[in-house]
């Protein structure tokens, strides 16, 4: 098992090899430039602010790695920019695959007793697109058809591919053949047994892709998401960890939960009396109940699990943005 912060760095020292590529600043937003941008001119042209001294030299950078947003977009129309050198987005594959007892159906298709919709597809598609991927969907895969036949379809298809609900044991086996590597077996956070981190090289030696293995649920996969594979992605692209923590009080004990693992439980935000900001657990009734996670603004992290978590405490948490 590999503890929480070394499997973030481990993250974080993947490489791939995205190739530049020149896109009209309209077609900038969300992708991440391969190197910071300077301005062609003075800025501003104001007046005040240039006699003050206030102002941005032509060929100083102003515009870094990350990824670009409204106000990176803004000053770069500002600069008269009107194209940018930027990485190529990652296809990113996701799959769901059914486990047994579970007959799962795509929205829209007519459900029988005792099948349920995956919300899976829909929300990997949001998440990868927020965090500058290319989101491709591989459905639903049925009890008893072959994984290893599908990751190694995505993995032909996609650098990085995203595979919930599929045995352990069949992806360690996967990872076993030659040109692949499993890289984690296992991270020491609750609900973490089950999550697999592998990586693909070409005959050259160099990484060609990368396989996450998540535990079935869409409550994980959804919260494993924002604390592993989007920083990942930002990695991958140059930018740096995009993660926004914020320090709240508890405005109640989380329920549930082990006493020794880390442990990561949804919040929603909120002020207190005292004008700070306060973290207020929600009741999230296992791994399916993905509509637990309405109206969530980020999630609390707990090292040790929720001992000695009381209304009160503080808490660390990672915000949803």
């Amino acid at each position: 098992m590999t503890s929480l912060k070394e499997f973030r760095a481990l993250l974080f020292s993947q490489s791939l090899d995205l190739r530049p590529e020149s896109v009209p600043l309209s077609e900038a937003a969300g992708r991440f430039p391969t190197e910071p941008l300077a301005s062609p001119i003075d800025l501003p042209p104001v007046a005040g602010l240039v006699k003050k001294g206030r102002y941005l030299k032509a060929g100083v950078d102003f515009v870094p790695c990350g990824r670009l947003g409204p106000a990176e977009i803004a000053g770069l129309a500002a600069a008269g920019i009107s194209r940018v050198m930027v990485r190529r987005m990652v296809n990113a594959g996701f799959l769901a695959v059914e486990w047994e007892g579970v007959r799962l159906k795509v929205p829209g298709e007519r459900r029988e007793p005792g099948e349920q919709y995956s919300p899976l597809g829909h929300m990997f598609s949001v998440l990868l697109d927020g965090a500058g991927a290319w989101p491709v969907d591989y459905g639903i895969l049925p009890e008893g058809m072959s994984v290893r036949r599908a990751m190694e379809k995505g993995l032909e298809e996609c650098p990085v591919f995203i595979v919930a609900g599929a045995d352990p044991a069949e992806v360690r086996d996967f990872l076993a053949a030659p040109g692949r590597e499993l890289l984690c077996d296992g991270v020491e956070i609750e609900g973490g047994k089950g999550l697999l981190f592998g990586r693909i090289t070409s005959d050259q030696g160099v990484s060609a892709g990368f396989l996450f293995s998540f535990p079935s649920g869409a409550v994980p996969a959804f919260l494993y998401f924002y604390l592993f594979v989007r920083p990942f992605l930002y990695g991958l692209n140059g930018g740096g960890d995009p993660a926004v923590m914020l320090r709240c009080t508890l405005t109640e004990a989380p329920g549930g939960g082990a006493d020794t693992c880390s442990r990561l439980v949804p919040v929603r935000l909120g002020s207190g009396p005292d004008g700070l900001l306060t973290a207020e657990p929600l009741n999230i009734e296992g791994p399916d109940h993905v509509t637990g996670l309405i109206g969530a603004q980020g999630c609390a992290l707990f090292n040790s699990g929720c001992r000695g978590s009381k209304a009160g405490s503080p808490v660390d948490v990672l915000l949803f943005h």
